[in-house]
């Protein structure tokens, strides 16, 4: 074979090799081709799969949300009123007071009061109300985040008790609206649940506060029509009583009084009237609720004195909240007053005046029904009181009936000053209650009342039937004191007097629950022109022999004498 037959041959022998060389590199790289299209579509899936399972977690997280929302929902719903279920709903939020604090601010009568709170400690800086105008700050926030430096330049932090300062490092602040006016706050210093993210903690409470807007605006409608048929009760209960046949005009004021103060949660209140506009000669007529204790008696009776010259250069129906009173000098226990004039008939003035000792003050439904329960008193006794009717209401005690003091007063006056033109003696007798303090100790202040009314009755039955006195002129001068003025009865006949009233007091048959309560009386006498020539001699003469009865032994009478004053025996 010739060298190109041996060519041709080769190279057709090496064209198929290429050709198969060219056969495999073609099936590589399909094979490549192919792996490299798998590689990436496993890569997708996976990156589908994870998604997937990102997608799993979050739903997962998402349901927990829910389910912890849904739990939420459940308690409140199960609760019976609105009240309960915010106490609930603070609970989750704050479950350890002692780290933080939470509380639901509430509007009512356009002022926000701390409806409900939890952790924290001043009950009293809690009883003032907010006013409205400050909560503008939050008005177009669906909530706020506020650190310890945005709390201080906050109108929240000066009703934030100081001891609970400290433990302000966050607050979350979650306005709630009705008809685009904000009606409720929550203020808290921590979100629910704690492990949860803070972004998905807020929208929790978002979400929550959004479901729980409508039961708590019903529950606001329900209080709101609540407060409505109690007002309708109070006032018709006030009306009964008007309407009720009481023994005494002094009674009705009794009973109305003591049903108001009871109705709006005040602890007395007193009625006073004066036949002069400003108040120059004032006699409080009327006293309802707790009754002073010995120490208490003299700065109590200051303090009306003073509320009624308030009372009488304003001119118009007030309330004094505790910053008031401290400025007029009033004395704790008053921490909230409400004065309201009444105007009994043409020609009388007087004003009723409602006092509380608890550091609560009175919402404007409060106001707005004690001004209405003084309009309407007005206009009782406008209907069954008549000028001499107001005049005896203003010259005796409320509770015995007698003469008050300032009444006392002014008999005595007159009286010495008949008796100085007539040329004839006058006497007084100055009677105290012996031990009448061991009687209120001892079987409680409305026994105390009760032996005072009886004691007055035996006075003035006394001196009724005795033939040488011709007027009866008795009064309540101070606590457990009384006194009677005897016209043109000198000392030995109004020594017979007082002895007679000394021996029908000790005759008086009282008890309580079955326990006797006996009562003696200790009695002082002086005489004009004897033994003093003025008002004020013959009341320190009386009064100097009425004590030295007592320092005798008490339960006698003691004539007054300028060289020791004589015992008259019993």
């Amino acid at each position: 074979m010739n060298p190109i037959d041996s060519f041709i041959l080769l190279a057709a022998h090496n064209g198929y090799l290429v050709a198969l060389m060219l056969i495999c590199l073609m099936q590589y790289l399909l094979h490549a081709d192919r792996m490299e299209r798998l590689r990436k579509k496993m890569a997708a899936d996976s990156r589908k799969l994870l998604g997937l399972q990102n997608e799993v977690s979050s739903l997962q997280k998402d349901r927990a949300q829910i389910r912890f929302e849904h739990q939420i929902f459940e308690e409140f719903v199960a609760q019976s009123n609105f009240d309960e279920a915010m106490k609930l709903l603070l609970t989750r939020f704050i479950p350890r007071p002692a780290k933080g604090f939470g509380a639901w601010l509430e509007k009512r009568d356009d002022v926000f009061i701390w409806s409900h709170f939890r952790g924290l400690s001043s009950q009293e800086l809690l009883s003032i109300p907010l006013s409205k105008d400050w909560f503008r700050e939050f008005d177009h926030r669906e909530f706020q985040i506020l650190d310890e430096s945005d709390v201080k330049h906050s109108f929240l932090y000066n009703y934030i008790p100081s001891a609970d300062r400290r433990r302000l490092k966050q607050l979350f602040v979650f306005p709630v609206r009705h008809n685009h006016e904000i009606t409720g706050l929550l203020i808290t210093t921590s979100l629910y649940p704690a492990g949860m993210a803070l972004e998905r903690r807020l929208s929790l409470a978002l979400r929550i506060l959004n479901g729980l807007e409508g039961h708590f605006h019903h529950s606001q409608e329900l209080r709101l029509q609540q407060n409505q048929l109690k007002t309708t009760r109070e006032v018709l209960e006030l009306r009964n009583i008007s309407d009720s046949h009481s023994s005494s005009v002094r009674e009705l004021v009794d009973q109305y009084l003591s049903c108001l103060i009871r109705q709006i949660g005040m602890d007395r209140a007193f009625i006073a009237f004066s036949r002069e506009e400003h108040y120059r000669e004032v006699r409080s007529i009327q006293r309802v609720g707790i009754k002073p204790n010995d120490q208490q008696r003299e700065s109590w009776d200051t303090d009306e004195k003073h509320l009624i010259k308030i009372a009488a250069h304003r001119g118009q129906s007030m309330v004094l909240d505790p910053d008031e009173l401290d400025i007029y000098g009033l004395s704790e226990p008053l921490r909230h007053v409400i004065i309201i004039p009444l105007t009994p008939r043409e020609g009388s003035y007087g004003m009723m005046c409602l006092m509380r000792h608890q550091t609560k003050p009175l919402s404007e439904a409060e106001r707005r029904h004690t001004e209405w329960a003084g309009e309407y008193l007005s206009e009782i006794l406008r209907r069954t009181l008549d000028q001499a009717t107001m005049e005896m209401l203003a010259t005796c005690d409320s509770l015995t009936g007698l003469l008050n003091r300032r009444m006392f007063e002014e008999k005595l006056d007159s009286e010495l000053a008949k008796a100085e033109s007539r040329s004839n003696s006058c006497s007084l007798l100055m009677i105290d209650l012996d031990h009448f303090k061991s009687i209120n100790d001892t079987f409680g202040h409305q026994m105390g009342d009760e032996v005072l009314r009886r004691v007055a009755e035996v006075l003035k039955k006394t001196l009724e039937d005795a033939e040488e006195v011709p007027k009866v002129l008795v009064a309540r001068y101070g606590g457990e004191e009384m006194t009677a003025i005897l016209p043109r009865l000198g000392t030995q006949e109004a020594a017979r007097v007082a002895e007679s009233v000394r021996s029908n007091i000790e005759s008086l048959e009282l008890e309580f629950r079955g326990i006797a309560c006996p009562v003696t009386s200790s009695i002082g006498v002086a005489t004009y022109p004897d033994q003093a020539t003025r008002a004020e001699e013959v009341i320190e003469h009386a009064d100097k022999a009425l004590y030295r009865a007592k320092a005798n032994g008490r339960n006698q009478v003691c004539l007054f004498s300028p060289g020791g004053d004589i015992l008259q025996e019993k």
